[in-house]
């Protein structure tokens, strides 16, 4: 059987959540400008995605939306009325993540193929389905994945569908992604390896203590992938042919 890596998109294929962060900094000061705590602002924010993520799901269109609930929720506080013109920059400000570009993290442009050649690449997304199969298709990289799955959560069940649908080994197969909630532990959770490449600007919501860090590889780079699998698969390789 070949071996298959489970692959995460957003922020362990391409930057993502940045985008998202630059956002949050503009409400805030768009509510300050509006006599508001800006720090408060973007507090009510972040609970306002959590609070409708069940709901809503991930992505921009849910993130947009949030953006003016948040606004809504502010005046509601302060027995105000929602400005029409305020409305609308914060509007603006939501929907500038429904179409950034597409900036590949550091050696996936190089590494992705390369791990096609020698596994089975599966994408594992959450979201938007229409919006996440864009942006697969803006980075010039779906021709590597053998199947792709857009999900509204990342569980163990999800995890679990996938090893029956494709009739996996546990010890064949790796999870590879930034986020330790969505991407690690419910790949754990079924008995899959993980590999976890930390991303400085992962979502707050998207943290929890790993549950066996001892069981999971950390890299610091996509780049590091091909040392991890491609240098170790040759150094057996060598040394099958050795005896």
């Amino acid at each position: 059987m070949t071996p298959t890596l489970i692959i995460d998109a957003d922020d362990t294929l391409w930057e993502s959540e940045i985008y998202y962060q630059r956002c949050i900094a503009e409400f805030g000061e768009l509510m300050a400008a509006q006599g508001f705590d800006e720090e408060e602002a973007k507090e009510t924010l972040d609970r306002v995605e959590r609070e409708r993520v069940a709901d809503a799901g991930y992505g921009p269109k849910a993130f947009a939306e949030n953006v003016l609930i948040a606004y809504e929720t502010l005046c509601e506080r302060k027995g105000l009325s929602p400005d029409e013109q305020v409305r609308e920059a914060a509007r603006r400000i939501g929907h500038q993540v429904l179409s950034h570009p597409i900036i590949l993290l550091q050696g996936v442009a190089e590494t992705l193929p390369r791990l096609s050649e020698a596994f089975e690449l599966i994408l594992l997304t959450k979201g938007n389905e229409a919006i996440q199969i864009d942006k697969l298709t803006r980075s010039g990289l779906e021709s590597h994945f053998r199947s792709v799955h857009v999900v509204h959560e990342k569980d163990a069940a999800v995890f679990q569908a996938l090893i029956d649908e494709y009739d996996l080994a546990g010890d064949e197969v790796w999870m590879i992604g930034n986020s330790p909630r969505s991407d690690i532990n419910p790949a754990l959770a079924v008995g899959l390896r993980a590999v976890h490449i930390p991303h400085t600007h992962t979502w707050g919501h998207e943290q929890e203590p790993i549950v066996t860090p001892e069981d999971v590889t950390v890299l610091d780079t996509f780049a590091d992938l091909a040392m991890l699998f491609l240098e170790s698969e040759r150094e057996s390789e060598e040394e099958g042919d050795d005896d």
